[in-house]
């Protein structure tokens, strides 16, 4: 099915003159993704004929889950196992944000994901980020592993050289606390990349 088809299933009507598929792909025009659409707020949302408090909130009640569903599965296996399902999990994250975060999964001794947190948070072009303030945190948490990403607001997926020097400047700060950085993932709204999958990581 369709992105159209599968939302106007959750939508189940549109308004008059419209059906549920022709707002679905008038949204889908507006927004850009089915993602956007359900991290936007009610008074975006409201806009649209045949939008209102109830299908708002049941659009937010389902990414809300899908959320909590990566959550969980991120927390039972092993990550390098499921590269896609972090992505996907950073996306529903912080893809939508309009200003840049900087967000650490932290992992355990078996590359399971212990947490997740929103640790720096920037302007819409850049964010300051504090190795010792990161370093801190792993050992506040007893990890093993590190996964860092952050956003671009902007929808510009190739990591800058600012990024890549970050990234080994962190790696050789946690070698000296025995932690391993695996992975730096930038997260726009279209999608993600991967610096391990690059071959960019030290």
């Amino acid at each position: 099915m369709h992105d159209a088809e599968l939302l106007a299933i959750l939508l189940r009507t549109g308004s008059r003159g419209e059906n549920a598929l022709e707002l679905s792909k008038k949204l889908l025009d507006q927004f850009g993704s089915l993602s956007t659409i359900l991290n936007a707020n009610f008074e975006e949302l409201q806009q649209f004929k045949g939008i209102g408090v109830s299908k708002w909130s049941q659009l937010k009640v389902i990414y809300e889950l899908v959320q909590r569903s990566y959550l969980e599965t991120l927390k039972q296996q092993n990550v390098l196992s499921s590269t896609n399902l972090v992505k996907n999990y950073l996306m529903t994250l912080i893809a939508h944000k309009e200003h840049e975060v900087f967000v650490c999964l932290y992992l355990d001794a078996h590359l399971r994901l212990i947490n997740s947190h929103e640790i720096f948070r920037g302007s819409i072009s850049e964010t300051t980020v504090h190795i010792r303030e990161i370093a801190k945190e792993c050992l506040i948490r007893n990890v093993s592993y590190l996964i860092i990403a952050h956003n671009h607001p902007s929808g510009e997926l190739q990591p800058s050289q600012d990024d890549i020097n970050l990234t080994h400047a962190l790696d050789q700060a946690l070698k000296l606390i025995d932690i391993q950085l695996l992975d730096h993932c930038i997260v726009a709204k279209q999608g993600a990349i991967s610096l391990a999958d690059m071959k960019l990581m030290p």
